[in-house]
């Protein structure tokens, strides 16, 4: 085949050959570029399941447009050869990048992010991969991954759909297992009907790959493997390797779920992977320096300069060799932060004695005792003119002082100063029997007071660095160079960390929380049929879902008797709720069998609540979840209750009344009931 010509491509060199086919490495003559070419296999398996096969590759292909996904150009024939021209990619397959080694978890979410996210597009296309492995990824030198072969993904479409292979169609029938044993979901493994969820799992057992360097399932043989991905749950990715964030773990576990009802859909991974992403961005953007700010000050220490002047010695160290050369544990992102201010250092720079201390501990006690005594004493002065003004007015009698120092300190301080008033100015402040003189020099007194305080402090501060200063151990001078270098990165670290707040809580949102329960459910049973009670609490159930449906709901968590759920708005939350009490009678009427009919209360409340898209109701515990179940719990039968001060998000809030003299984790509930009519 080499030299030969499809069309405009000439074939150069084999690539390599499976069981369908043969790929070649082509020149495009008419664009000059290379392309790959893969031909169908003329013996053996020419069959017509094989060409099927082949032609459901470049439909499949062709269908979906994704940087991730391997292009297709051109299918055709060729001298009774049949032939796809494909995307010609340079790189290694995932496979050989794993190499039986857990791969570093941000090149893991980044390579991740695309495969899911190509996945999900597929999804949206209708078509189901089915094979999908570490051997069919590949990934550029760039970073880029591709997804490769589809030979054996489903095309989804109405019965009549001509994309659906009578190859296809026999082997769904007859339920023919097709892809790879140690990647394939239980459902495909049984050969029944798959859908994008059969993907998930088989992505899921790529993670773990990833994660570990280990297949989740594989055994010693065909059997043992199938054994295993039927029956038993792998090894938790921690246990392999504990570099692995527990969301990540989390979301394997439930990638390779046994059922595909638990497993999340490929949309669903590639947000959360996005969430694990920001997360570990968000993590190492914090650098130890802002979280231990003792770590700069080792920095500037004298072991910097004999462990970092090493030529080379501190940007090639191992995660291990940083961590053990590192005066306090530290992330290898802080040790290059080390190496980079070490490195500052100029060659002649030196670390030099630390200077002796200006001033000792008895120097600073004895400033800092003159700077409170001083303080004392030149308060009395403002509360002497307070206290004569308190005097003259009646407040105090006079006889209470007279001939006591208090009497004669006070005036020595006021007469002098009445004195030089009356020697200025001509005029007498005293309105019934009180002299405003004294408040006016009582407020001079204080200002004057703090005038000559203001230096005293300042004296009693320097003293206090200079003591303080004299305590800390270790040589602290460095070039003015690295000092200012260490303040500009203290500098960009607390604005890296204001940004990696902002990162932290960008799942917070505004949410209506509605709490419905039934009320003397275990009343209800006695006496009943268990089929009875079973059909009509399920019945029940449909009832619900259909009115929450109806009103947006976001998240729900039931319980046996009772229902917690989430809106976006408080308006749908208590529309919801509405909903529920007034057609209730009409359930209750000719629904179910049961004797007693439903008799429900709710409760309603909103808050600011930290709610990843990826959590469930059960997994979030927050203030406004408790008081909306708070709400309910004290709600009267057939009532909804909520807080008045959400009142004010509903459009309309016409058929709430107070509830007299009941609080509910301090707040006043109103009541709404559904009309007699």
């Amino acid at each position: 085949m080499i030299g030969k010509r499809f069309g405009h491509y000439e074939i150069e060199d084999k690539l390599g050959e499976g069981g369908m086919g043969v790929v070649y490495r082509a020149k495009d003559t008419e664009l000059d570029r290379w392309v790959a070419i893969k031909t169908l296999l003329t013996s053996g398996d020419s069959s017509e399941e094989s060409v099927a096969r082949f032609f459901r590759e470049a439909k499949a292909a062709s269908r979906l447009q994704h940087p991730a996904i391997m292009t297709i150009h051109q299918f055709g024939v060729e001298e009774n050869t049949r032939y796809l021209v494909m995307e010609y990619i340079e790189g290694k397959t995932l496979k050989s990048i794993i190499n039986e080694r857990p791969m570093e978890i941000v090149t893991l979410c980044e390579i991740a992010l695309q495969i899911s996210d190509a996945l999900a597009l597929a999804h949206e296309k209708g078509v189901i991969h089915r094979d999908m492995k570490a051997e069919n990824v590949m990934v550029t030198p760039r970073g880029q991954a591709k997804i490769l072969d589809f030979g054996l993904a489903k095309l989804k479409g109405p019965d009549n759909d001509p994309e659906a292979t009578s190859a296809d169609l026999f082997k769904t029938q007859m339920g023919t297992v097709m892809g790879t044993v140690t990647h394939m979901s239980p459902e495909q493994a049984l050969g029944t009907e798959v859908d994008g969820k059969s993907d998930v799992f088989s992505f899921g057992v790529v993670l773990y790959e990833m994660a570990t360097g280990k297949s989740p399932f594989q055994g010693p043989t065909v059997q043992t493997t199938l054994a295993k991905l039927l029956n038993e749950e792998p090894k938790p990715p921690t246990s392999l390797n504990p570099a692995v964030p527990i969301q990540l773990e989390r979301l394997i576990q439930q990638c390779v779920s046994k059922k595909a009802t638990h497993r999340p859909t490929a949309k669903e991974v590639t947000d959360r992977l996005k969430v694990i992403q920001t997360s570990l961005s968000t993590r190492d953007l914090v650098s130890e320096q802002v979280r231990n700010p003792a770590l700069t000050n080792t920095v500037i220490s004298a072991t910097v300069p004999s462990t970092l002047h090493a030529p080379g010695s501190a940007m090639r160290m191992s995660g291990a060799q940083a961590a053990a050369s590192a005066v306090a544990p530290a992330r290898m992102p802080s040790a290059q932060r080390v190496s980079k201010i070490g490195s500052a250092l100029k060659s002649g720079s030196h670390l030099e004695p630390q200077a002796p201390p200006k001033i000792g501990k008895n120097g600073y006690l004895g400033i800092r005792t003159f700077r409170i005594l001083f303080s004392l004493a030149s308060l009395t002065v403002p509360l002497s003119f307070l206290f004569y003004f308190a005097l003259t007015g009646g407040l105090i009698r006079p006889q209470v002082v007279e001939g006591t120092a208090i009497g004669g300190f006070v005036t020595g301080i006021v007469s002098p100063s009445l004195a030089l008033w009356e020697k200025v100015f001509t005029f007498r402040a005293v309105v019934s029997g009180w002299n405003m003189v004294m408040l006016i020099f009582a407020a001079l007194a204080f200002g004057i007071r703090k005038l000559m305080l203001l230096p005293m402090e300042k004296l009693e501060h320097w003293a206090k660095t200079e003591y303080v200063r004299g305590q800390l151990k270790g040589p602290q001078a460095v070039t003015m160079e690295v000092e200012e270098r260490v303040a500009s990165n203290r500098l960009n670290l607390l604005r890296e960390y204001a940004e990696a707040q902002k990162v932290l809580f960008k799942e917070k949102r505004h949410l209506s929380f509605l709490s419905i329960d039934v009320i003397g459910s275990t009343k209800m049973k006695i006496g009943e049929d268990k089929l009875v009670i079973e059909h009509a609490f399920s019945e029940y159930k449909k009832f619900v879902e259909r009115i929450l449906k109806a009103n947006n709901i976001w998240k729900v968590a039931w319980t046996p008797d009772g229902i917690m759920c989430a809106f976006n708005t408080t308006e749908d939350a208590v529309g919801a709720g509405k909903a529920v009490l007034t057609e209730l009678p009409w359930f209750n009427n000719g629904v179910h069998q049961l004797r007693t009919g439903f008799g429900v209360r709710c409760g309603v409340n909103s808050g600011e609540v930290i709610f990843p898209d990826e959590k469930n109701m059960e997994d979030i515990s927050d203030e406004a979840i408790d008081v909306a179940g708070h709400m309910q719990k004290y709600a009267a039968h057939g009532a909804l209750w909520i807080a008045k001060e959400h009142l004010a998000e509903l459009p309309d809030a016409s058929g709430f009344e107070p509830v007299p003299e009941q609080l509910v984790d301090g707040r006043t509930p109103y009541e709404w009931r559904p009309s007699a009519n």
